[in-house]
């Protein structure tokens, strides 16, 4: 079969997987197309947008506000509100939440399986490899729930994995504008900047050698104008509500107003670790205990992140040292992400797993791209990984968000 069409095939089947996941894990967690929610602060704050008002106009009292010279704002970054803006003409605030979410999933899913395809990975192995980052992973948590917490972090992920897919191809002015859009949704993503600009560098070199790095700058300089001008708009938008450019409302969040540590400190960080490689309890009855307000380890609810430590193992005992420096450089991004994770005030609340750590995944996926161009023939055990995350994420999920805990 020509490669082109299996690739094509592979790739439809891959994202209709998905999709009848999301629609049997919807069923059993109640999580319908058409669904509204109540948590739908980007809704709110997109439709009081089209009425030409930059606050909410009145307390939401179960959301999370920032309350600001006594207005109510909402205290989350502001991309997703720019992509249902248009939709609250047609919609006001009931716009559909649940069908964005789920074409942002499906989207994820086209993204990771073009990047395997573009990173040399045969077909079947870059739908293994797709399945085992989306579906397989503590992403499915904020794949089934629009609220606004889950909305904004799935479309994260699919930013991030788009940016990093275009920047593969070269297409740098689209790669760093969707990686800003991914920062507009959870704002440490601008910690990955180098990896993504080490990306466009690799490709320009690759298809011109002998260009140094100023000559390349100064030929690609128009990339820089759409992530300007989306970077511009976060910060006029931060200003003109809150008087800082860097300020999106987080800071007069009450409960942050009111902690004496404040929303990052240090002293966070020792409970927080614990939390974040927390192994699984079990009751009298060997059952596991699920806490919906607990964690589990990182590296169990999504198994990319063990396999990536695993492909770092086997690289050194290999003496693949350009193969290990590539993996150490994302590696070392991942890990300052989650070293300011872990000293935020909070490790993502009401949930199933781990759930910040999905901010990173896309980054640790083409580390684990790389290694599986170099090791083809241990693609194949990542099958036993992918049926634990499968296994344990589904049913983690349902228990939660049928409240069975």
């Amino acid at each position: 079969m020509d490669r082109k069409k299996e690739n094509l095939e592979y790739g439809v089947i891959t994202i209709i997987s998905v999709g009848v996941f999301l629609i049997i894990a919807g069923m059993l967690t109640g999580k319908g197309l058409l669904d509204s929610t109540v948590y739908n602060s980007y809704a709110l704050q997109a439709d009081s947008w089209r009425q030409g008002r930059l606050d909410l106009g009145q307390d939401y009292p179960w959301l999370e506000l920032a309350i600001y010279q006594g207005k109510y704002y909402v205290s989350f970054p502001p991309f997703p509100s720019y992509i249902l803006f248009p939709l609250t003409f047609i919609f006001g605030s009931n716009t559909p939440d649940a069908c964005i979410l789920f074409i942002s999933n499906l989207l994820c899913t086209f993204y990771m399986y073009r990047l395997a395809v573009k990173e040399g990975i045969n077909p079947q192995a870059a739908m293994l490899e797709t399945l085992l980052a989306v579906i397989c992973s503590d992403y499915v948590f904020v794949m089934l729930d629009p609220s606004v917490w889950f909305i904004a972090q799935a479309m994260c992920v699919t930013l991030s994995v788009a940016a990093v897919y275009y920047a593969v191809e070269g297409r740098g002015g689209l790669a760093l504008a969707l990686w800003a859009c991914s920062v507009g949704c959870r704002p440490m993503q601008i910690v990955f900047i180098p990896l993504l600009l080490y990306l466009l560098y690799q490709k320009e070199h690759m298809d011109c050698p002998e260009r140094k790095v100023l000559e390349m700058i100064r030929r690609r300089v128009l990339w820089f104008v759409p992530v300007t001008l989306i970077a511009v708009s976060y910060m006029v938008l931060n200003y003109v509500r809150f008087g800082n450019i860097l300020e999106f409302g987080r800071k007069y969040l009450p409960e942050f107003v009111n902690e004496p540590n404040g929303q990052f400190n240090v002293i966070y960080m020792k409970e927080h670790i614990r939390q974040l490689f927390a192994w699984p309890r079990f009751d009298e009855n060997g059952r596991m205990i699920i806490d919906n307000m607990g964690n589990l380890s990182m590296m169990l609810i999504t198994p990319v992140f063990a396999i990536c430590i695993l492909y770092m193992i086997y690289s050194v005992a290999k003496g693949n040292t350009t193969l290990l420096k590539k993996l150490i450089f994302v590696s070392i991004l991942a890990t300052i992400y989650m070293t300011i994770i872990v000293m935020h005030r909070t490790m993502g609340a009401w949930q199933f797993g781990n759930r910040y750590s999905n901010d990173i995944i896309p980054w640790i996926y083409l580390g684990i791209l790389w290694c599986d161009k170099e090791y083809p023939k241990l693609i194949k055990y990542h099958i036993p990984f992918a049926v634990w995350g499968l296994c344990l994420n589904l049913v983690g999920s349902v228990a939660v968000y049928n409240w069975w805990i």
